[in-house]
């Protein structure tokens, strides 16, 4: 079988299972949407006991547009995979891509995928909704150009953030019970995204650190291509270096995986 015939099976498969199992979707979707509330609430008390009308560069319309698109690109870039991962190569389920002639990386991506399609199609569909409501009830304007621009760095985030989760999925070679970790980077991950609140909370020299860092270029900078926030050259500043930080990580990922394979002893089925 040609190796892409392979891998769009795989896609197929994965978008199957996300059909199978579209009620867990829907019920994670739901739960998402209580913190988006909170956070409004929380946001709507600050501003009305400040004596600003900005705060952290964010008028209070800014603010809940950021924080509803914050919650609906955390959503579409958000993993899940690393738990299948690591039942793989604690279980020996990993060794027979070592005889089989499919590459893991691809395999996983491939049905990484094919299982967001459904749901990213869904949340695309509410992201919609919420930019009619925003452009009716907020006269917030929003261009053909800058939303094509958001559905491009969109899709490099949800990359940029497989192979980040892939990179922390290795540790499972070292660690036999790593899955209470994943939480925990999980929380801090989405932290230093902006996927709770805008980056510039943490201050001008924070900044300019977590703006070296990938994790601003999975929910912040799409989110800031769409609100506008961005000139054209820093648009396409922050796209090179999503681009090569995904080039960085899965180079890292060969890495840690190479190690990792060096270590690995299967055990069970």
């Amino acid at each position: 079988m040609p190796a892409l015939e392979k891998y769009a099976k795989t896609f197929e498969m994965g978008f199957q299972n996300a059909l199978e199992y579209r009620m867990n979707f829907l019920l994670s979707l739901i739960s998402a949407a209580f913190p988006v509330f909170i956070q409004s609430y929380l946001w709507a008390a600050i501003y009305r006991n400040s004596a600003e009308s900005a705060l952290y560069g964010y008028t209070f319309r800014q603010m809940m547009v950021y924080t509803f698109l914050a919650g609906l690109v955390g959503r579409i870039v958000r993993s899940g995979f690393e738990y299948e991962i690591m039942n793989d190569i604690k279980n020996g389920k990993f060794s027979k891509f070592l005889v089989q002639p499919v590459g893991y990386f691809p395999y996983q991506l491939s049905s990484f995928l094919g299982q967001k399609l459904p749901g990213l199609a869904m949340i695309l569909g509410i992201l919609a909704i919420v930019l009619v409501g925003l452009i009716v009830y907020l006269d917030v304007s929003l261009e053909f150009a800058r939303i094509l621009a958001f559905l491009a760095t969109l899709f490099f985030a949800v990359i940029l953030n497989f192979i980040i989760f892939y990179c922390v999925s290795s540790l499972a070679f070292w660690i036999v019970e790593i899955g209470f970790l994943f939480e925990g980077i999980r929380i801090v991950t989405v932290l230093l995204s902006g996927g709770i609140f805008p980056l510039e909370v943490f201050g001008e020299r924070a900044l300019w650190w977590l703006n070296l860092l990938p994790f601003k270029y999975t929910v912040s900078y799409p989110i800031n291509v769409l609100n506008g926030r961005l000139a054209a050259g820093e648009f396409a500043q922050g796209m090179l270096l999503q681009l090569f930080w995904i080039v960085v990580m899965y180079m890292l990922a060969k890495w840690l995986w190479h190690e990792g394979g060096r270590r690995y002893v299967a055990v069970g089925g």
